[in-house]
């Protein structure tokens, strides 16, 4: 205490002095304790009347003088008898003197006086001697002290605190912030052997005493409450059962320690405890170990036996129950105690220990062993330290668990939070969280997105994305605006995954929580929205979009976390959204009665496909293949609106001169209901008169730029741009004219959106849907540079989703949807040894004549040779007795490991109700087929281009008399109809794979009911093998290989002859 009653006297005069001494002798009970912290004294008075807080700062000034500062609740405010009182009260706690020493001679010199421990420094000295003491939770009888220096501050506090160690003071001249009472408790600390000096015994409770009259020491850390020495209190002793059930003897409610006598630890005292049993009783028990159950009847004997005239409390009888092994459940808690960390323990049948606690728990009286799974508890272990957690060792070890560290920054710990942790806790993990944990994670409801009409459709809608939390809207546009201003403006062009933390962005909320936002959701929004930050919020802090830019929002409902999107406000818009998200399932209309035509299946889908732009007021490219009747689709389009009367005003269609009278000619064959007029010619200004009561007007692109002036002021109802790759240059005047054009609707018609760069198709949305791709600098940006210069997927992938509802596109190939699957299956054969023998024999020989030739005539003109030396080597794979004794030498024919497969597979499918065609190039080979089915009678019927009868084998497979059809691939390849079948087996591949296909194709075609399965037999590192893998990788080759003939000219290199030619792997 830095201040005394001659300082109250001195500061405030005796008058306010003997007010508050007479204020405590009358209602001391009012006073029940003061409260000290540093230079801060804190009380609380509760009087008849009322209850008063009284604050006091007690501080000495440079010039020593103590500088006392005191408020009260009470009418007076400042520095009342109240104050007085709490101070005095203060000095009374401090000496351990009761009230009534302030009408003694002696308690008023002792108050006058400094306490013990406030010795004089001397001036400029600001270093002091801190004690921190720390009982050994091991033994009670053993306190560890700590010397450190530290700064004192003005209030009472203490900064750069480090370790003294005693054996400092002893060398040279000692500090002068070392007194000399310092300097002898330091040389008795000295005097210990240990690392870390201790109290123990007498000479320890002399130490003990020395160091609390210093009023500089603390227990367990600097920052606590400075320790004094308490009152004597009397010791009771009772037997405690621990956390694992043993029993130790304890004598306060407080925690105890064993000097020459007990002591009471608190925070803010150490008390001596007197005890009625004997010294020599209290230090045996003070240093007895934990008496475990099994040793309770023989501990409490010894203690009768040695001290039979006391007393003393008897032991609980504890029982023990040994628990039969079960899976541990584990628990993690995630603590912000002292730092970050993940504490893991582990549950065994409603138990809880930590990683580092002992198999033995207590629980209802009983001690129960239990049989810990060690693997398991591992294995959670190495869970944790695969996510990047490392333990800390200090904190486990005081914590009896394992405590692991992730990071001092949120979002690895947000990640863990939001990713792992759901994951877990379905696996039946435990999770807790204290409320001071640091990065406590907010768990978003969901998603939202809300649209507000501006005003007139020119003013566009307002448009906010965001995440509602416990019922509450946050809007994340603004932050994400802030965000973006923050990148620099050099970076703004690249992908956004790499501007984006790995782990995701945080936003931090008031309350101290964090939103953690998923990366990709966060990339998604901002790419979708802002067309890499261009636009701007308004002064509601939402996004201005166009009508056209609303379909943007569709992607915003494909969430790439499958987290769903709330949309408020604008129904029918979400509405629009969500139809062009699943703009397959757009409803069928009926054709219109004039057209003079019978759609097919894919062009009633362009129908219908028409008709929803139109619905919905959107434009779009019909960019079907050539030849599949784009024009008769647009035809049907613009009679049905004819026919429903909203066709109030003419259509117009720009086309190229060629296709000028081909519109004609077609709406003339389909649609004659429909006014068509056709603007061209010399003569033409003079059907501008009237052109508004036609149905159909029919222009091309060189007129629309000399007629701008007569178009330009007519309504039309729809405009159509045929091959509308003539405006994929945006800075044409052409394409600008078409702009400017003023129609409710817009199509364009092209096979190739795109001829040269995604620039042109930029152009036509352009012209279809303003705004929808962003400015051309922000689409060259986002989208052009990317994907034609780094090939970015990702950015060709959002591009294709973003004009996927607004571009048709069908294929010849793609027109027949109604077919079933077609499952492609490789089957490969190893070679018996008389087989590899004989293909490595051909393999070597023709290898050695195909160098030779080669070296003599060059590699182009050597084509015949390796096409026969190749054609030899597939024989030996398909059936060694294709090849003739000649070449074959000395080396036996031997069996077929091909056909083998083949005979095995040929009966089990049969036996299925399987269908089957057999291809094999080689009528040869269909002959030793022919006799391996009819040695296993199985029937089958053969075509070759010998057969004179077509008809019927193909009638007997078609009505089902025989399962098996044997083709020969040049034969029956193309031209059949063999629907019945459902497997396909190409007994020896085919090089070009087109000619598969087609091949297969008699069977997967119109007409198909049953799924197809093609087979590919393979003989194993052979050349069969190394062409399919070359096929994939070099087109050019297969194309070489298609006609044995070497009609076409393939492209050999070396590597190819070494490939091909390389021996049997």
């Amino acid at each position: 205490m830095i201040h005394t009653l001659k300082d109250l006297r001195e500061r405030f005069g005796p008058a306010w002095l003997e007010q508050g001494s007479h204020f405590l002798k009358n209602h001391a009970a009012f006073i029940p304790q003061v409260q000290r912290g540093g230079a801060l004294i804190t009380a609380l008075i509760n009087t008849d009347q009322q209850q008063l807080r009284v604050y006091v700062r007690v501080q000495m000034d440079p010039g020593k003088e103590v500088q006392i500062n005191g408020e009260c609740s009470c009418s007076s405010g400042q520095n009342c008898s109240h104050v007085a009182a709490v101070l005095i009260k203060a000095l009374l706690d401090e000496q351990e003197m009761p009230t009534e020493a302030l009408d003694t001679t002696e308690g008023s010199r002792r108050l006058d006086r400094p306490a013990k421990g406030a010795e004089d420094y001397p001036p400029g000295v600001h270093q002091r001697l801190i004690y921190l003491l720390r009982p050994d939770p091991t033994d009670p009888s053993r306190i560890e002290v700590e010397p450190r220096c530290a700064r004192a501050l003005k209030n009472g506090g203490y900064s750069d605190d480090r370790i003294y160690e005693p054996a400092w003071a002893q060398r040279g001249t000692p500090p002068r912030f070392l007194l000399k009472t310092d300097l002898d408790i330091l040389a008795v600390l000295n005097q210990g052997e240990a690392i870390k000096p201790s109290l123990k015994g007498k000479s320890g409770e002399q130490l003990l005493r020395a160091m609390l009259e210093t009023g500089r020491c603390h227990l367990g850390h600097i920052s606590g409450k400075t320790l004094r020495l308490g009152k004597p209190q009397s010791a009771t002793p009772c037997w405690e059962v621990d956390s694992i059930g043993n029993q130790r003897i304890r004598w306060h409610e407080r925690a105890t320690i064993f000097l020459a006598s007990l002591w009471c630890l608190e925070s803010d005292r150490c008390t001596p405890l007197a005890s009625d049993l004997s010294g020599a009783l209290v230090e045996e028990l003070a240093a007895m170990p934990p008496v475990t159950p099994e040793q309770v009847p023989k501990v409490t004997a010894d203690l009768q036996k040695r001290f039979p005239d006391t007393i003393l409390p008897p032991l609980r009888q504890i029982r023990v129950e040994q628990r039969p092994p079960v899976a541990p459940r584990p628990c993690l808690h995630l603590s912000g105690q002292e730092m970050p960390l993940a504490c893991l323990s582990f549950e065994y049948h409603d138990i809880r220990i930590g990683t580092r606690g002992a198999p033995l728990q207590f629980k209802d009286g009983t001690q129960v062993h239990l049989i810990r799974d060690e693997p398991a508890e591992q294995h959670c272990i190495e869970r944790l330290i695969s996510l990047g957690f490392r333990i800390h060792e200090g904190l486990s070890r005081e914590r009896a668990t394992d405590c692991f560290s992730l990071a001092d920054e949120p979002l690895p710990w947000l990640d863990f939070q939001s990713r792992q942790l759901p994951e877990w806790e379905t696996q039946g993990w435990r999770v807790t969280r204290d409320k001071d944990f640091p990065h406590r994670l907010a768990r978003p409801d969901h998603w939202y997105s809300e649209l507000e009409p501006l005003g007139t459709e020119a003013d566009g809608h307002g448009v906010s994305v965001g995440v509602v939390l416990e019922g509450q809207r946050i809007n994340l546009l603004p932050v994400l605006v802030q965000w973006l201003h923050e990148l620099p403006p050099d970076r703004r062009g690249e992908r956004l995954d790499e501007l984006i933390h790995e782990h995701g962005m945080i936003v931090p909320l008031e309350d101290g929580r964090h939103l953690l936002l998923s990366r990709n959701r966060v990339r998604q929004i901002v790419e979708t929205l802002f067309e890499l930050h261009d636009s701007k919020l308004d002064e509601m802090q939402h996004l201005r979009l166009n009508r056209f830019q609303l379909a943007r929002l569709a992607e915003l409902d494909e969430s790439p976390d499958g987290e769903p999107l709330q949309w408020l406000g604008a129904e029918a818009l979400h509405s629009l959204a969500e139809t062009l998200r699943k703009i397959e399932s757009i409803p069928a209309i009926t054709p219109p009665a004039g057209l003079r035509a019978e759609l097919r299946p894919y062009q009633q889908q362009g129908l219908d496909w028409l008709q929803f732009l139109r619905t919905h007021r959107l434009g779009g490219i019909l960019a079907d293949d050539m030849g599949l009747g784009k024009t008769v689709q647009t035809l049907a389009h613009l009679l049905y609106e004819k026919e429903q009367g909203r066709l109030d005003s003419p259509s117009l269609v720009v086309a190229p001169t060629s296709l000028m009278t081909n519109w004609q000619r077609e709406a003339q064959r389909f649609a004659p209901d429909l006014r068509t007029r056709v603007l061209h010619g010399p003569q033409r200004h003079e059907l501008f008169e009237g052109m508004g009561k036609q149905d159909l007007l029919i222009t091309t692109y060189p007129l629309l730029l000399r007629d701008q002036d007569r178009l330009l002021v007519q309504e039309y109802h729809l405009l159509i741009l045929d091959e509308a790759q003539a405006i994929k240059n945006p800075k044409a005047k052409v394409g600008a004219i078409a702009r400017q054009l003023n129609a409710r609707h817009r199509v364009c018609l092209t096979g190739t959106p795109m001829e040269n760069h995604l620039g042109e198709l930029w152009s036509l949305f352009d012209f279809l849907l303003p705004g929808l791709l962003g400015e051309e600098h922000q689409f060259r940006r986002r989208c052009r540079k990317p994907i034609e210069k780094w090939g970015d997927e990702y950015q060709a992938d959002r591009l294709r989703r973003r004009i996927r509802p607004f571009l048709l596109r069908r294929t010849k190939q793609a027109v027949a949807p109604e077919l079933p699957p077609k499952t492609e299956i490789l089957r490969t054969v190893v070679l018996g040894e008389t087989q590899r023998e004989l293909y490595e024999d051909i393999r070597q020989n023709m290898y050695q004549r195909v160098r030779k030739e080669v070296a003599e005539k060059g590699l182009s003109r050597c084509g015949i040779l390796i096409l026969t030396a190749l054609l030899k080597l597939r024989q030996v794979c398909c059936d060694p007795r294709l090849i003739s004794p000649e070449d074959r030498g000395r080396i036996e024919a031997g069996h077929s490991a091909k056909l083998e497969l083949l005979m095995d597979l040929l009966p089990e499918m049969i036996e299925e109700g399987r269908r089957i065609l057999l291809f094999s190039q080689f009528t040869s080979m269909l002959g030793l087929i022919e006799q391996a089915l009819q040695a296993a009678g199985i029937d089958y019927v053969l075509l070759t281009g010998n057969t004179r009868d077509r008809t019927t084998p193909i009638d007997r497979f078609q009505t089902g008399k025989v399962p098996l059809f044997l083709i020969s691939l040049k034969a029956g390849g193309v031209g059949l109809n063999l629907t019945a079948a459902d497997t396909v087996i190409h007994y020896d591949p085919w090089w070009n794979p087109a000619v598969e296909r087609q091949a297969a194709d008699r069977a997967h075609r119109i007409g198909q009911e049953n799924p197809v399965f093609v087979y590919k037999l393979i003989s194993e590192g052979t050349v069969e093998e190394r062409i399919q893998i070359m096929q994939e990788r070099k087109q050019a080759l297969a194309d070489g290989l298609y006609d044995s003939t070497g009609a076409a000219d393939p492209q050999w290199t070396e590597n190819d002859l070494e490939e091909l030619f390389g021996p049997l792997a």
